[in-house]
């Protein structure tokens, strides 16, 4: 019988492996003996486990940036506050910056706030016409109307609407517009061409 893991590298071995502990708490014959042809089997073990504990603090690590920014914390004061005994300084440093990053982008995108609500509204009435005018064009070169239509109107709204408000759809209120905006849409090409 062929090993399946004979042909894999380094990293897939890993990840067999890991997955394997994490699920049956042992590894099978032919993992074993894939690894044992292109490892030592213990030095490999040894990485492997050191490689899910890093994991294990990087989640802990951006926990807590994710907790700290949602309370609004600067990140002069989260780099002094935060620290591992597992990841090197310059790593930390740059990792908790990427993250700070990213959380600080998705708190900003999910924020309602006056703006967004007027610029939303701005973007459904917008859209809303440009999604009439697509079918309408669509439904005058075709002669009729079909409900997959509605997919590209919905994404046409929603370009609209984002480029107006410069947030995604993960903002409630830019959801709700570009969902009335498809149906506004829907509802006034059905008025307009009977």
């Amino acid at each position: 019988m062929k090993n399946i893991y004979r042909n894999c590298n380094e990293e897939d071995l890993h990840a067999a492996y890991l997955h394997m502990t994490d699920h049956t708490g042992k590894v099978n014959d032919e993992l074993r003996e894939a690894i044992s042809q292109k490892f030592n089997y213990d030095e490999f073990v040894k990485i492997a486990e050191y490689r899910k504990i890093l994991v294990k603090e990087k989640g802990r690590v951006a926990f807590e940036i994710h907790n700290r920014v949602q309370k609004g914390e600067n990140i002069d004061i989260i780099l002094k506050n935060i620290s591992s005994e597992m990841i090197g300084s310059s790593e930390l440093k740059v990792f908790i910056l990427e993250k700070f990053d990213q959380f600080s982008k998705v708190k900003e995108n999910d924020k309602l706030d006056e703006e967004t609500i007027y610029k939303s509204l701005l973007g459904l009435v917008i859209a809303s016409v440009t999604g009439l005018l697509f079918l309408k064009a669509v439904i005058v070169s075709t002669g009729q109307f079909s409900f997959f239509l509605l997919i590209p109107v919905y994404v046409i709204n929603y370009f609209v609407i984002y480029g107006i408000t410069g947030k995604t759809r993960d903002n409630f209120v830019v959801f709700m517009a570009v969902l009335i905006s498809a149906i506004v849409s829907t509802i006034l090409s059905f008025a307009l061409l009977g």
